[in-house]
């Protein structure tokens, strides 16, 4: 009797034993399962992923100096008795030449020295004006972009008279012996040190002292631009106006256009707004029975006419031509400046928008059948209009403030070489600069940021930004000015597109304590009975253990 309980108590002991031991290896499992497998695999299905970007290398390029090489060919056209000051002309123009290598921007000048060659002789002594020497001088020399050759000639040369240089259409100056007038046609003329100080400070972000005029009026660096031309007639039960705009366009802005077609692409169109006009009150001057309006009301009629004008889709800003008829109770309507003499253009530009002309026309008699036909002189428009154009893109304005200086009209194509060299030069700096400036904002944004996701494309757009602008400053330390431009463009058009990528959009990534306050209602009803379950068997088993030890 006594065996047969023992039997089923030792029964009863081994039932609940198991049934102990069932829920405790279950809890073990559930356990082991959520750490082994479901941590690691909600860990991979949440970590953010990001491309290696090259930190390093873009910290470098931030404070890494911009060395910009400018050769110069200087020929020597002189007398064998100004030969022998030559060694000293030479010694002190490099001194003034000289720049502070120190600087953020070096600019630092190679010279090569050259003796007059006997068609280059004959040109100097046989043209008989300086538009045929400057023709000849140009085709006589195939100088690259960003090069130039300056011809030194005795004083008193017959083709410059009373002045001491002349600055051609080409890249080819001619100069006499004096190394302050050769020094500053170079730096304040040829080169423009000015604009690339500019150019570089206002894509740093560095705040000038003082407002600059050029910086100003033109836009930032872009790949393009939409030029829109508008006739604005606000009267056509008045005036039938006529222009033919796309033969202007054609004969007068297409030479310059192409000239700038590796600069920027530009895409034109034209309009004609009917009942369209100026908000403008212009003072009546008794003497001449004219209209006056100042320059320094205008730019309040922009905005109201500006929505009326459309828009197109693009990325590349706009710039805006206007050709105002004035309505016929204000003819003949003129600009004054502030000393109250009309402007001789009559026309007015704001900066970084466009530019108004007022055309006047004929104001109709008694006897003339409405609407008057009127010819619209587009020849004129179309000069002041590209002359507004240069200033909006950034093309310096050559003012010769110095009468020894002689500056030559450029051809049809509305921009000589030299200036086209100093646009482009002062464009490839700017871009270098904003590019660099651009990829480091990014990189602290990522930095800061730490789950917005870096996808490869990004990663592959910021590598081909850095190594562009490595071979654009390497390019215009070794005096390629064409490379360095077209690597400056590869570099800001990669930069741009990475740090303005929809998916680094900071608005689209929870901070760590949303992603907490959403995890955890989720996690802990689930996550306390597992700890729960998972402390009794490491307690159960940790008992089983003592038991059989003892």
């Amino acid at each position: 009797m006594a065996e047969k309980e023992s039997d089923k108590k030792a029964v009863n002991d081994d039932m609940s034993s198991d049934e102990v031991r069932s829920p405790m290896y279950a809890a073990l499992a559930v356990a082991f399962i959520a750490v082994v497998i479901g941590l690691p695999v909600w860990w991979l299905s949440t970590t953010t992923y990001r491309a290696n970007l090259p930190y390093q290398e873009i910290q470098e390029l931030a404070t890494a100096q911009t060395n910009c090489l400018i050769p110069v060919a200087i020929v020597s056209c002189l007398s064998e008795e100004e030969r022998t000051n030559l060694d000293n002309f030479q010694a002190e123009l490099n001194a003034l030449l000289q720049s502070d290598e120190r600087s953020i921007l070096s600019i630092q000048y190679t010279i090569d020295w050259q003796t007059c060659s006997l068609q280059d002789q004959k040109i100097l002594e046989t043209s008989t004006s300086l538009a045929e020497l400057d023709q000849s001088l140009s085709a006589s020399k195939d100088i690259p972009h960003g090069q130039f050759t300056i011809y030194l000639v005795s004083q008193g040369y017959k083709l410059l008279q009373s002045a001491d240089s002349f600055v051609g259409t080409g890249r080819v100056a001619v100069a006499t012996v004096k190394d302050s007038i050769v020094a500053s046609l170079i730096r304040t003329r040829l080169v423009n040190e000015g604009a690339m100080t500019r150019a570089y400070l206002n894509a740093a972000g560095v705040r000038l002292d003082k407002a600059d005029a050029d910086s100003m009026r033109s836009l930032l660096s872009t790949p393009g631009y939409e030029l829109s031309f508008s006739l604005l007639n606000p009267q056509p039960d008045t005036y039938n106006a006529q222009w033919n705009i796309q033969e202007a366009v054609q004969a007068y802005l297409n030479p310059f256009l192409h000239k700038l077609s590796e600069f920027a692409e530009f895409t034109v169109n034209s309009q004609v707004l009917y009942f369209t006009g100026l908000s403008i009150k212009p003072k009546h001057n008794e003497p001449d029975d004219s209209y006056h309006v100042s320059q320094n009301a205008l730019p309040l009629v922009i905005n109201p006419v500006e929505a009326k004008l459309g828009s197109h889709v693009s990325t590349n800003p706009s710039l805006n031509f206007l050709l105002y008829i004035p309505r016929s109770r204000h003819l003949p309507l003129y600009i004054t400046d502030n000393t109250g003499e009309p402007v001789v253009t009559n026309a007015f530009l704001s900066p970084r928008w466009g530019g108004v002309m007022i055309q006047n026309v004929p104001k109709p008699s008694e006897n003339d059948t409405l609407p008057l036909t009127v010819e619209i002189d587009t020849r004129r428009a179309m000069e002041v209009f590209l002359a507004q154009l240069r200033l909006l893109i950034g093309i310096p304005q050559q003012v010769a403030q110095d009468k020894n200086i002689i500056l030559a009209s450029p051809d049809q194509t509305g921009i000589t070489d030299w200036e086209y060299d100093v646009l482009l030069r002062s464009r490839t700096i700017e871009n270098l600069a904003t590019a660099s400036s651009t990829l480091v904002s990014l990189a602290q944004l990522l930095n800061q940021i730490g789950n917005i996701v870096i996808r490869d494309d990004i990663a592959d757009q910021v590598y081909q930004a850095v190594s562009a602008i490595k071979q654009g400053h390497a390019y215009l330390q070794g005096g390629n000015l064409y490379r360095a431009f077209h690597d400056s463009k590869r570099a800001i058009a990669a930069s741009e597109k990475a740090f303005f990528d929809p998916s680094l959009l900071e608005l689209l990534y929870f901070p760590d304590d949303q992603k907490f306050a959403i995890y955890i209602p989720l996690f802990l009803p689930i996550g306390i009975p597992v700890l729960s379950s998972f402390y009794k068997a490491l307690k159960w088993m940790k008992t089983k253990t003592k038991t059989k030890q003892d």
